[in-house]
């Protein structure tokens, strides 16, 4: 199954406005950002951010990295880890419940980590 195609069979669908696999070098493995999001500085950022959360969760014991969720003026940003060398970053919609969305990453996570 396709990266394009995980995402397009989630209930959730109508809440995402991009979506994007990122290797732990930051170099984009799938892409379904929007034609005007600057490519190169999302995956770039979105390693940064993995980063910093797993230092957060080892310095307060919390654990692996799961997912992270940004706020931001026009919707949300979700990073879900999805094995060692990969991120999933999926900016949603904005005014949207995030609850199946979140559900919807969870879920697919193993089927994103074998495409990626």
């Amino acid at each position: 199954m396709s990266f394009r195609s995980t995402i397009n069979q989630w209930p959730s669908r109508s809440s995402v406005r991009g979506a994007a696999v990122i290797s732990e070098d930051g170099l984009l493995i799938h892409d379904e950002l929007d034609p005007g999001a600057d490519r190169e500085a999302v995956a770039s950022a979105a390693v940064t951010v993995r980063r910093h959360a797993e230092q957060l969760g080892t310095a307060a014991e919390g654990g692996s990295l799961g997912s992270v969720v940004v706020e931001l003026s026009q919707g949300m940003a979700v990073l879900a880890s999805l094995d060692d060398r990969h991120t999933l970053v999926v900016l949603a919609r904005p005014d949207r419940d995030l609850g199946q969305l979140l559900f919807d990453i969870r879920s697919a996570r193993a089927v994103l980590a074998a495409v990626a």
